[in-house]
């Protein structure tokens, strides 16, 4: 991989952009489920639309009902123990690489993430006979903040801090394919769709990172790694795009099975 600057491989960059998102995780291993024990909704609420049960892509209208869903997630739906989307929290991540160039340990802890409400739908499938749900996503800006803290080996550097990272991602497009099952809500019998497996694929076009106290407090080796990563942020990503991907998909998996488990389809398809 050619990257722009004499200094560490990429090695040095695999360490930090985990902290965003990277989870140990297997397929078909989740672990964020979201315990919820609000009951769903009963009403139809204004924010959301209906659509044929025969034929809900009929002129794209589970594209519209999905998109139309997004000011109610920011904003949060108290009612049914569904939290803001805006910003999304995260309680923990933890990072585990232990191969090649990088041996690293430790978590990220309280991830606030601005900028998932200004998401736009670009395409959005439901497929009840295929029991496949798909989606696709444009942000124009995601802005993290959280808390780090790393200990481990770049090539033959040792790197350890505590502290702050910042983090803003442009142009970010996210695909998500899900397979999904129709159950029935154990209080009310009402049938929900509940995402059984997810696969999440996403690009960034730019990266711009900082993090605070590495090497504790030494300002020049901690200079030199936030140079790196910001002058080669997109082959940051493409290095850690399969770990990331099922992180993500681990965190999402959780989330939206909350969404979909409050919205009964006899609300919606009609």
């Amino acid at each position: 991989m050619a990257v722009s600057t004499t200094y560490w491989k990429l090695a040095v960059s695999l360490s930090v952009f985990g902290s965003i998102c990277l989870i140990t995780v297997t397929h078909g291993a989740y672990t964020r489920e979201i315990v919820n024990d609000k009951l769903p909704l009963q009403e139809r609420p204004s924010w959301l639309q209906t659509c044929k049960r025969s034929n809900p892509n009929e002129d794209k209208c589970f594209r519209q009902l999905f998109e139309g869903c997004f000011p109610a997630l920011a904003a949060g739906i108290p009612e049914i123990g569904v939290k803001s989307f805006e910003p999304l929290n995260i309680d923990q991540v933890s990072v585990s690489k232990g191969s090649g160039n990088l041996v690293l340990s430790g978590g990220f802890q309280d991830l606030v993430i601005r900028g998932p409400s200004n998401a736009t739908v670009r395409r959005a499938s439901l497929d009840l006979e295929r029991r496949l749900l798909n989606f696709e996503l444009e942000l124009p800006r995601l802005r993290i903040r959280a808390k780090y803290n790393l200990k481990g080996n770049i090539l033959l550097l040792p790197l350890v801090g505590s502290g702050d990272v910042a983090m803003a991602l442009k142009n970010v497009h996210t695909t998500v394919y899900t397979r999904i099952s129709l159950r029935n809500e154990t209080r009310t019998g009402d049938e929900i769709i509940h995402i059984d497996e997810m696969k999440v694929g996403f690009d960034v076009g730019a990266m711009r990172i900082h993090l605070k106290n590495l090497f504790n407090g030494n300002e020049i080796l901690a200079a030199s790694i936030n140079s790196f990563l910001n002058q080669n942020g997109k082959e940051v990503i493409a290095e850690l795009r399969p770990d990331l991907e099922l992180g993500l998909a681990d965190i999402f998996h959780g989330l939206w099975n909350n969404v979909f488990s409050k919205m009964p389809t006899k609300l919606w398809l009609v």
